[in-house]
């Protein structure tokens, strides 16, 4: 029967369970069927509230032992990669992090030059470059001093001849600039030594062998030049080193050829270098390989292949060992050394299989104590024959090329080299690192 109001009154509500009671004569609605089964609904809700309680404790506790177990929690967060446990994945909580900023373009468009840093300056060192009364390009003699404070350039003394792809290093205010290619195209072996502080080069002797796009770098006064190409452009694995101590007034100094025991793992061209405590790393680069499967004759990109593979050598024993490789494989890309045991990389040239001179965005760094590359902020303009300096806690990234030659009409490579420059400003972050498992294994290990 439907519960009715007579005129002017209005429902009261009394029961404690929430249920309507409607108090008009014979009608009356109850959450529980009268009275007598008041105590048995009481009973009923305090059995159900209590078995909610418990249920939502045992959840609880499995949740916190969970979380608080090493040995079967799904993430874990760490300050040591090498401690993630077998099936997990090691991400670096600083990954992506940093920003390029636009600074001030170069003087000349450059590209396959070098970059070193000095103080509160970055020493730009020959290339390529476009001569634009000529409209042609032109291997370039330039040095250029650039004040990464206030943007300003001075034109220093010039290399004794123009080169390009050549490898570099600096050690004790000299910069040292082995083999490359000529205005000629030719592969060479000189060694040239710019005093910084007296701003002249003099010739400081030859390389045993002459190469191209070799990685150098300066340990204890010594100077390393190992990898590059050939006149053939055979990728290389020779290593020598040039004393500077044994120049004389009258004799260059010697530069040594070391042993096969002390040869790259994986010849390598078009690769770049860093000396970090005492120990070079030898960084991707290109390979040239023989490749039975493919007709080189046709397209010479198919018996070349990019590397991310790294390699650490020790000049007390004279032996190189791997080490961790780059995420992405790439050659012919900028690299410097960073405060606290650290490598950064920026972009480089990559291929699809039939084409290569493809620029990349990508930037890594590399950490030495925990031996892993960590994705960062990308470049804001792709690039390749690119060089890189750290100044006063900035990275800035100078010259390169965009990509090219992947069109029958496009321009070539070496009249589109790049004049701008970016500043990298990095954050700095703790060193940890999250240890998670994929979706995938975490349901298959509930």
């Amino acid at each position: 029967m439907a519960t009715y109001y007579k005129e002017g009154e209005q429902p009261q509500f009394s029961n404690m369970d929430g249920a309507q009671e409607a108090q008009y004569g014979t009608t009356r609605r109850s959450g529980c069927l009268g009275k007598a089964f008041g105590t048995a609904c009481a009973v009923i809700y305090f059995v159900l509230l209590t078995a909610v309680a418990v249920i939502a404790f045992i959840l609880g506790s499995y949740a916190t032992s969970k979380v608080r177990s090493f040995s079967v929690p799904d993430a874990i967060l760490m300050s040591d990669p090498s401690t993630a446990p077998a099936g997990y994945t090691v991400f670096s909580l600083g990954t992506g992090l940093g920003y390029w900023s636009p600074s001030t373009d170069m003087l000349h468009q450059r590209s396959d030059h070098g970059v070193i840093s000095y103080q509160k300056y970055a020493y730009l060192v020959g290339g390529m470059s476009f001569n634009p009364s000529a409209n042609k390009s032109e291997v370039s003699a330039s040095v250029v001093r650039y004040d990464t404070e206030t943007g300003q350039m001075y034109e220093m003394a010039p290399l004794p001849f123009a080169r390009y792809r050549f490898a570099y290093a600096q050690s004790k205010g000299n910069i040292y600039v082995l083999g490359g290619a000529d205005n000629t195209d030719a592969t060479t072996n000189t060694v040239f030594v710019y005093n910084i502080a007296a701003n002249n080069w003099t010739m400081m002797g030859k390389l045993n062998t002459p190469r191209t796009d070799a990685c150098g770098a300066a340990v204890n006064g010594k100077v390393y030049v190992f990898g590059g190409y050939d006149a053939n452009y055979v990728s290389l694995s020779s290593v020598e080193v040039c004393d500077p101590a044994t120049a004389t007034s009258s004799a260059p100094a010697v530069c040594t050829q070391l042993p096969a025991s002390s040869d790259l793992k994986v010849s390598r061209g078009d690769c770049r270098a860093v000396a970090i405590d005492g120990i070079i790393y030898a960084v991707g680069g290109v390979e040239w390989y023989n490749n039975t499967q493919q007709n080189c004759t046709a397209n010479w990109v198919f018996c070349y292949r990019f590397l991310n593979s790294v390699e650490a050598f020790n000049p007390a024993t004279g032996v190189w060992s791997f080490r961790a490789p780059m995420i992405s494989p790439r050659g012919d890309f900028g690299i410097e050394a960073l405060p606290g045991g650290r490598i950064i990389v920026a972009g480089g040239e990559k291929g699809n299989g039939t084409n290569n001179a493809m620029a990349m965005y990508d930037v890594e760094e590399y950490i030495v104590e925990h031996n892993i590359w960590v994705q960062k902020a990308p470049l804001p303009q792709a690039r390749f024959r690119d060089d890189l300096a750290y100044v006063a806690g900035r990275v800035y990234a100078f010259g390169g090329t965009p990509s090219c030659e992947l069109v029958p009409d496009g321009p070539p490579c070496n009249q589109v080299a790049l004049k701008t420059v970016f500043a990298m400003f990095d954050v700095q972050y703790p060193r940890l690192y999250a240890f998670f498992k994929a979706a995938t294994a975490t349901a298959s290990s509930a």
